[in-house]
């Protein structure tokens, strides 16, 4: 079953997984630890997050996030799904104002609070004077890495 989105939806979609599984919370300790995957774009506000989202920056999932989602059995749908929508470059978005997509990630089942809780967990490893950035290279490495051994 093919469904037609306009952009806004496919962003919105995007967005609203983020908040259903609560990793929106785990963006938040990055953001306010001074990190962030999109230090030095124009749209970044330091300590608040993105002012201006596109297709590109909704789909792409730092180290954290990654881990994260394939933890929650998320990151091969999320990755389908985004696969779907052309147009997506670094930073930027030349995709269509309607696209058709075949399928849609589903989170209905995963509990807001694992996300909330993966965020307390970062809190106390930052306040402990771990770093976020060093963090997220070893998971996005660590995720890499242990993919090529599942091939």
């Amino acid at each position: 079953m093919s469904i037609e989105m306009t952009k806004n939806e496919v962003i919105n979609y995007g967005l609203k997984i983020f908040e259903e599984i609560g990793a929106n919370e785990i963006c938040k300790v990055c953001i306010n630890s001074g990190n962030s995957c999109c230090f030095g774009c124009e749209f970044i506000e330091d300590q608040v997050g993105c002012q201006k989202r596109n297709t590109a920056c909704t789909a792409w999932l730092c180290g954290v996030q990654r881990y994260y989602f394939n933890d929650i059995g998320l990151l091969e749908g999320w990755n389908e799904f985004w696969k779907q929508v052309p147009g997506r470059l670094y930073r930027a978005d030349r995709t269509p104002e309607v696209i058709t997509v075949d399928r849609l990630p589903q989170s209905d089942h995963i509990s807001k609070n694992k996300g909330k809780n993966v965020a307390k967990e970062l809190e106390i490893f930052i306040a402990n004077g771990g770093s976020f950035d060093k963090l997220e290279r070893m998971l996005s490495l660590d995720l890499e890495f242990g993919n090529l051994y599942l091939k």
